[in-house]
């Protein structure tokens, strides 16, 4: 995984660039060895300091678990405030939401490993934001540990960025498959294995 700063390369990175945190931390140090995936982490909101490089390692384990080709991605750690906005911006949506993608390719459906080969180098996949105020209040509603809800959030916005979507039933079953293959492979719990009104009665 390599973490490095870049000029916005879409219009969303551009509406995404303003106003950086001038306080976020450098994130080099997070570089590890055979990095295949040039992650742009823009931390907006200070919640977000010392996360930075758990969400680096999860997005390496995601690339490197699917066995896909070198490509770039942008991350952005922001608030429920800041998603909003991009919310009803470009999603015509009123209110905050946990993640957001924004890809840069037009994948019809999801791409493997052959076929992410046929887009010219330097691969941009687009946008994933996350709002750390969102995430942390449904990790405690539903009763999970928040840095692998994080880590959730993140595997379905990179998989949005590789063409899956969740409009149709059977879509939908195939990304939550593959999003708890995915974090099992880590010894993560399942996300989709919970019963809200058991966890808010105690039970």
């Amino acid at each position: 995984m390599m973490i490095k700063t870049t000029e916005p390369q879409t219009a969303t990175d551009a509406a995404l660039a303003a106003e950086p945190e001038p306080d976020s931390p450098a994130h080099d140090s997070l570089m590890p060895d055979g990095a295949t995936l040039n992650l742009d982490i823009d931390c907006r909101h200070e919640a977000w300091h010392g996360l930075e490089a758990m969400l680096a390692a999860q997005a390496d384990f995601v690339w490197r678990h699917l066995d896909l080709p070198p490509a770039e991605i942008s991350l952005v750690l922001a608030d429920g405030t800041f998603i909003a906005t991009l919310n009803e911006t470009y999603r015509d949506k009123k209110g905050a939401t946990n993640v957001l993608s924004f890809p840069a390719q037009d994948f019809t459906a999801p791409v493997n490993a052959a076929a992410l080969n046929n887009v010219p180098l330097p691969r941009l996949l687009g946008d994933i934001v996350l709002a750390h105020d969102v995430l942390a209040e449904e990790a405690q509603a539903q009763g999970k540990d928040k840095q692998d809800h994080m880590c959730h959030l993140l595997t379905h916005g990179l998989l949005h960025l590789l063409g899956h979507d969740h409009v149709q039933e059977h879509d939908a079953a195939q990304m939550e498959e593959l999003e708890k293959n995915i974090l099992a492979a880590q010894g993560r719990a399942d996300p989709y294995d919970i019963d809200l009104d058991e966890k808010a009665a105690g039970r």
